[in-house]
């Protein structure tokens, strides 16, 4: 009997000719093969010693290696003992890197085999394992070794037992494609593997949503065997009555075609199948239907579980149909199946989310009347239902009655609460929480640090987003770039941008790679620095911020290029801008409209109008189309041009008034701003006439004027003595609720003292002091005039000291 447990010569030839394949020579596997056989023939043949030592060995020619004695030592005690203990002397790892990969393969064949042949399916499981995980790592070609495990061995019961469990070692360990090979070759050597070992491949592949072998590995079962039984049957309905991320969709008719299969071949199904095959039809939103078939299956006295309720409850919940969900509850009682824990909780989480609050907890009182005791999936919806209505301090008293109460409490429990309270910005309370979690022993997981990170930052607190992050890097977590972009954005609010810098620095360390965000903060900070000693270095700190992006392979977007060219402009600094311009057409990156306005901007504010001009005509030329902003700047520039010639000012304001006419029939609707610029321009040329005609337009349009656009309105009136409508206009404005300031009255009381109307220009006066409007020195002075005009010296003495006094102004200044 015991010589059933060694090889045969034939399996020798095989197994050396895949050594061969595995890398070995020729030359060195003849020899391999001489001596192994010669050693395995002389222990056949004396095999009666095993029996009289414990510590005997293979007899063997001394004139042979040594090599392997000690190893197939072993080999022959396990023959002999079938000793588990003796099996473990020498780990596959070890033999592999003493006794080489050809002597450890054998050996543990031979093992493999005994205990296989022995009906040992443990052990044998652990030795394959062992030698495949092992091999796995040494990089040995996998499918080789299956079929030198396969074929070492003549005995039929064996080697059916050696691949069942080889289909479980590859399947349990994710090597899928190696476990369907064993299934091929199994089927070669004309053995069946057991339904077991079949289901459970069946199984991984079903997780690994690996369906095309999936349905392949089913039509082999059926084919050649082993024949699916209820648990194979099982297994692909639920494969195809469930949601894989990789799938997003359950195919309901396949798994009816599996059902209606069963059927046929009078497979009864079990409870389990009945529960798969419900809540496949609740997935695709089909509860009522599910709720049919269980009422049939109860009348025909069919299995049926609290499982198969709890889907259909839990579908009636998700299409918010909670009438139906509690009758179905009411109805799995009165049936008999007694609810459990997940029913319950089913039910918390459903009255949470779309009745009360009160009715979960009332819930959670019924599960402790039925000796069920709450698990923190019970309580969680509560929470969080609680805590999303804003009622975090209810939540907060809830689940301490609940912990005080015996009721265990998990991580998810703390992390809901200390969530709640980041929300609502009571850090103080989420901070408790935080302590008393971890004097429970429950370790913060990283999502808490971040939560009360970014909540701290919100809070403006950033001495306690630091304190949080010390924590987390204590207890081995490293913050996100997220988080850490928090971080960098309350430092710069708080104006400490230099810190702000050193933290990016420290991310870059510990390996936490900043984004564009976190460098567009600082810039923005940097270009926003109203100190004016340092403004200029901190600009060319931003310009080398930029660089600096560049080298770490992050390109600063068009936001980045704006802030800056934005301050620059601002400090009519238009050469750097132009620099910054041709770095970017570098960087493949063309300046948006956004860019280009601020240079025009800038361009028009140094007075260099030809240059404004050009940008705008090259925008045109790149087919870069122009927006509002564009148009108003412009608008502006030509309304403004200063002291020129009145025929050279006409032909401005007629250009501009072509600007604003394109703006209109690109479908752009002009701002206040816009139509001020026009308007004062009109003015400033005398034509009141369009001027009041742009202005009925804008208010038509809905575009509200400002003080400005009357002020304008009001001076050109001024100018053409037409006081009257000048008058009409302030009226207008009171009307509207749009205060006239210091230089609407000031353009009013220089008429009136042009005209020497003295009594009006001096009521307007005391007008804008009891509407506190404080006259400016041009107010005065106009008002001095007035009253030289007229000579009334007492009023010019008087004015003129009330001026000295409000301004401070010496006499000699006078």
């Amino acid at each position: 009997m015991a010589l059933g447990f060694l090889p045969r010569k034939p399996s020798f030839n095989l197994l050396f000719r895949d050594l061969h394949e595995l890398g070995f020579s020729q030359g060195q596997i003849m020899m391999k093969e001489r001596s192994l056989c010669r050693k395995y023939y002389y222990g056949a043949s004396s095999l009666h010693l095993l029996y009289d030592s414990d510590k005997a060995v293979i007899p063997i020619r001394k004139s042979h290696s040594c090599k392997g004695r000690k190893l197939y030592s072993v080999v022959t005690r396990v023959c002999k003992s079938l000793s588990w203990e003796v099996a473990k002397e020498i780990p596959f790892n070890r033999s592999l890197k003493k006794y080489g990969l050809s002597h450890s393969i054998n050996a543990y064949s031979m093992m493999i085999h005994t205990f296989a042949f022995a009906g040992m399916d443990m052990e044998v499981y652990s030795l394959l394992k062992q030698m495949i995980l092992d091999l796995q790592k040494a990089g040995v070609d996998l499918f080789k070794v299956i079929y030198l495990a396969l074929h070492s061995s003549n005995n039929t019961t064996g080697s059916t037992l050696v691949a069942d469990v080889l289909i479980k070692v590859f399947a349990a360990n994710k090597l899928l494609d190696h476990a369907i090979d064993v299934v091929n070759q199994v089927k070669k050597m004309g053995l069946e593997p057991s339904i077991y070992s079949c289901n459970f491949l069946l199984k991984c592949l079903a997780e690994a949503t690996r369906g095309e072998n999936l349905a392949t590995l089913f039509d082999t079962m059926k084919t050649f065997g082993p024949s699916p039984n209820v648990r194979t049957y099982t297994i692909m309905m639920n494969f195809y009555g469930t949601n894989h991320p990789s799938r997003q969709k359950v195919y309901i008719e396949e798994a009816y075609k599996i059902m209606k299969e069963m059927s046929e071949k009078k497979i009864s199904p079990s409870a389990a199948t009945y529960t798969v095959w419900v809540r496949g039809l609740c997935r695709v939103g089909c509860p009522d239907v599910a709720l049919k078939f269980i009422r049939k299956l109860r009348y025909e006295n069919q299995p049926l579980n609290s499982y198969c309720y709890n889907a259909i409850i839990h579908g009636f919940f998700a299409e918010g149909a909670v009438s139906k969900a509690i009758r179905v509850f009411i109805e799995m009682s009165n049936s008999g199946i007694t609810p459990d824990i997940c029913s319950y909780s089913i039910l918390v989480s459903g009255f949470c989310k779309f009745e009360s609050i009160d009715r979960g907890l009332c819930l959670i009182q019924g599960m402790e009347d039925n000796n069920i005791k709450p698990t923190p999936i019970s309580y969680s919806p509560i929470l969080q239902g609680l805590c999303t209505i804003g009622a975090v301090k209810i939540a907060n008293n809830c689940f301490h009655d609940l912990k005080n109460s015996g009721c265990k409490v998990d991580q998810t429990a703390y992390n809901i609460l200390i969530t709640g309270f980041c929300a609502q910005g009571d850090l103080s309370s989420a901070d408790e929480l935080l302590e008393e979690m971890i004097s429970s022993d429950l370790a913060p997981d990283a999502s808490i640090y971040l939560r009360l990170i970014r909540a701290s930052c919100r809070m403006g607190s950033i001495d306690k987003a630091l304190k949080y992050r010390n924590m987390m890097v204590q207890e081995g977590y490293l913050p996100d770039t997220i988080t850490c972009n928090f971080i960098v954005k309350q430092y710069c609010t708080d104006g400490r941008v230099m810190e702000a810098l050193h933290l990016i620095d420290e991310m870059v360390d510990q390996g936490i790679i900043p984004n564009l965000y976190t460098y567009n903060v600082v810039i923005d900070q940097l270009c926003r620095d109203e100190n004016t000693e340092e403004k200029e270095g901190r600009v060319l700190e931003a310009l080398h911020l930029i660089d600096e992006m560049v080298d770490q392979g992050i390109m600063p977007d068009l936001y980045t290029y704006n802030v800056v060219v934005h301050q620059l402009c601002k400090d009519i600094n238009t050469k750097k801008v132009l620099e910054l311009i041709t770095v970017m057409l570098k960087r493949h990156m063309f300046p948006n409209v956004i860019i280009l306005n601020t240079l025009i901007d800038g361009f028009i504010k140094q007075s260099h109008f030809n240059k404004a001009s050009m940008f705008y005509r090259g925008m045109l030329k790149l087919e870069i189309t122009p927006n509002i902003t564009t148009y108003t700047i412009l608008v502006d520039m030509l309304c403004k041009r200063g002291k020129v010639k009145k025929a050279y000012r006409w032909r401005k304001v007629k250009n501009a008034y072509k600007l604003f006419r394109k703006m209109i029939r690109e479908g752009m609707n002009p701002d206040n701003i816009c139509y001020t610029a026009m308007i004062a321009g009109f003015c400033e040329i005398e034509n009141v006439k369009k001027a009041c005609a742009l202005f009925r337009d804008m208010q038509k349009r809905e575009v509200f004027p400002t003080v400005v656009t009357y002020t304008c309105l009001i001076d050109a009136f001024c100018k053409l003595d037409q006081m009257d409508e000048a008058r009409k206009l302030l009226k207008m404005m009171v009307r509207q609720n749009i205060s006239p300031d210091v230089k609407t009255y000031s353009c009013l009381i220089d008429k009136f003292c042009k005209l020497h109307r003295m009594d009006e220009a001096q009521m307007l006066f005391d007008r804008m002091r009891k509407e506190n409007i404080s006259p400016d020195v041009i107010t005065y002075k106009i008002m001095i005039n007035g009253y030289e005009m007229v000579g009334n010296s007492d009023l010019v003495y008087e004015m003129t000291d009330e001026m000295q006094k409000v301004f401070n102004i010496p006499n000699d200044r006078i």
